[in-house]
């Protein structure tokens, strides 16, 4: 697998969790937005997967996925910019649509090439590669997003990566070429309609639900739970993510397999929910303890999901239905920014997190009656 698509992945983690975590504070704290309104744009955010998640699949199944990143690529960078122009809410939510639009692009068309790739020896190593460098990236982007926030404001940090973006574009043409053949649209709801499949989504949809959750409340719960300066938020949620690349690593590396599916979706699951529940103690150094904990338990689920999904599908049709996995995880997203954003603003930004951590306990009997099936 070429190092550079390990970059690509990494350098997009740097601007999702630059702007992911931080844009509630600056939404919040300079253009006034309600807990309801920061809900929709987050909810938008997800939304637009809808929209592009299986025609970019079915797309990279079809033609070179590295074209699909180049659009991707200039369509963040003009969205970034449209951004810092943008100061009311519905100007703000049209543009923000275009920009969760491209970034849907620039993400799922690597996805596609790192899924394609038929030269891997060692499949998992590779994804356990690729998501070390995409946690690395979110770990390098919260961290150095701090540190612009702590000198610059946010306007400007977005025309920072915009620009660091077209350095990437430029580089784009070293990026693996993939080649792929029609295939009926019919035989991807074939495939995505067998009994493993429909488990599979069912549980990921619930779990994700919770990446709403951190959308909408834990940049404003580290903020004014624990009282956390912009560059404390970027060291806190840096080292969470450390957790997640070092997790991804060493199950790619040496953990595959050694755990039966029952085991490792109970270790990982309720490593995440107790971790999520037990952070909201208005402690840093407790609090971080415990978010480390939700971050090795959603490593092994970010895991998890790449090898299953390289399991259940075929390569010839697997960029699309990844994208449908992608618009389930989406929808996920989406219902949890839409239930825990104005959750947070009303009753306290720990009640999302809490409550989110509950559901993820709740699905081990899921998994347990699903895999005994």
């Amino acid at each position: 697998m070429p190092l550079l698509l390990y970059f690509f992945v990494g350098s997009y983690a740097v601007v999702i969790a630059a702007l992911y975590f931080f844009l509630p504070l600056y939404l919040q704290g300079e253009l006034n937005f309600s807990g309801g309104q920061i809900g929709i744009l987050y909810g938008v955010l997800s939304l637009n997967a809808l929209v592009a998640a299986f025609p970019v699949g079915v797309l990279g199944d079809r033609f070179p996925a590295r074209h699909l990143t180049r659009l991707g690529l200039v369509g963040t960078a003009l969205s970034l910019w449209g951004l810092t122009q943008a100061s009311r809410f519905l100007p703000f939510l049209l543009v923000f649509f275009a920009f969760g639009l491209s970034l849907q692009l620039f993400r799922q068309s690597l996805d596609i090439m790192l899924f394609k790739d038929n030269r891997q020896e060692n499949r998992v190593h590779s994804f356990g590669l690729y998501n070390a460098w995409r946690m690395g990236g979110m770990t390098a982007g919260i961290f150095l997003a701090g540190i612009s926030l702590y000198y610059l404001d946010f306007p400007h940090t977005l025309l920072i990566l915009a620009g660091y973006l077209g350095v990437l574009l430029a580089a784009s043409g070293g990026l693996p070429l993939t080649r792929g053949r029609p295939t009926p649209l019919v035989q991807y709801g074939r495939d995505f309609l067998h009994k493993p499949v429909l488990f599979f989504v069912t549980w990921l949809f619930l779990f994700t639900m919770h990446w709403g959750a951190e959308g909408t409340s834990l940049g404003l719960f580290l903020k004014k739970n624990l009282g956390l300066s912009p560059l404390g938020v970027g060291l806190y949620l840096a080292g969470e993510f450390s957790i997640v690349a070092l997790t991804s690593y060493l199950y790619g590396r040496f953990w595959a397999g050694r755990l039966s599916p029952l085991g490792f979706l109970t270790l990982a699951l309720a490593t995440s929910g107790l971790g999520h529940i037990l952070m909201i103690y208005p402690s840093v150094a407790w609090s971080f303890a415990w978010r480390a904990v939700h971050g090795f338990g959603d490593g092994l689920i970010m895991m998890e999901t790449y090898t299953t999904i390289a399991r259940l599908f075929q390569v010839e049709r697997i960029g699309g239905n990844a994208g449908l996995i992608s618009l389930t995880t989406t929808l996920g997203t989406f219902s949890g920014s839409l239930l825990f954003g104005p959750l947070g603003a009303a009753w306290g930004y720990q009640f999302p997190l809490l409550i989110s951590g509950i559901t993820s306990l709740a699905l081990i009997p899921l998994a347990y009656a699903g895999l005994k099936q």
